[in-house]
């Protein structure tokens, strides 16, 4: 999941003291829902390609970069609006996202490319709404139509 990260950027996140806010904004579809979820951890509305995007306190981790596994998000949000709660307990399928990394300052420039990402599980109480996202997805699909079971080939199993 390396990737490169913008000069603006680079100079805020290695500066003693810096004035620039880095703000992940989530974007969450599924087939069910009339609208797009679009969210970011901030206290006010934030813009970004003619869209806005709701103000919600969140935490959103970057992906592991291990040799083993798959990338997993883990993600944590308050449960004060409930309307997140609703969407989520009428998913049927998948809920896609793509998170992508700005700064508050200029909304409009990836600072760390977008990632596309499945939620894989999502749990909530009174208080938080938590779960954790897959990276990539495409490893848990199927390829090619061929199948090896032990019914249709018992020599390899």
């Amino acid at each position: 999941m390396r990737s490169t990260l913008s000069d603006t950027m680079r100079r805020a996140m290695n500066a003693q003291e810096t004035g620039a806010v880095i703000l992940p904004l989530i974007t969450m579809t599924q087939d069910d829902w009339a609208d797009e979820i679009r969210l970011v951890p901030n206290t006010e509305p934030i813009t970004r390609l003619g869209k806005v995007f709701e103000p919600l306190a969140f935490t959103v981790s970057l992906p592991d970069e291990e040799e083993e596994g798959v990338p997993v998000i883990q993600w944590t949000a308050d449960n004060v609006d409930r309307r997140l709660v609703q969407a989520l307990r009428s998913v049927r399928g998948v809920v896609k996202a793509t998170i992508v990394w700005v700064l508050a300052e200029t909304p409009d420039i990836d600072e760390l490319l977008p990632l596309e990402v499945e939620m894989r599980a999502a749990e909530y109480d009174a208080m938080t709404i938590s779960g954790t996202m897959g990276v990539e997805p495409i490893l848990d699909m199927q390829f090619g139509h061929l199948v090896f079971n032990p019914a249709n080939t018992p020599g390899i199993f």
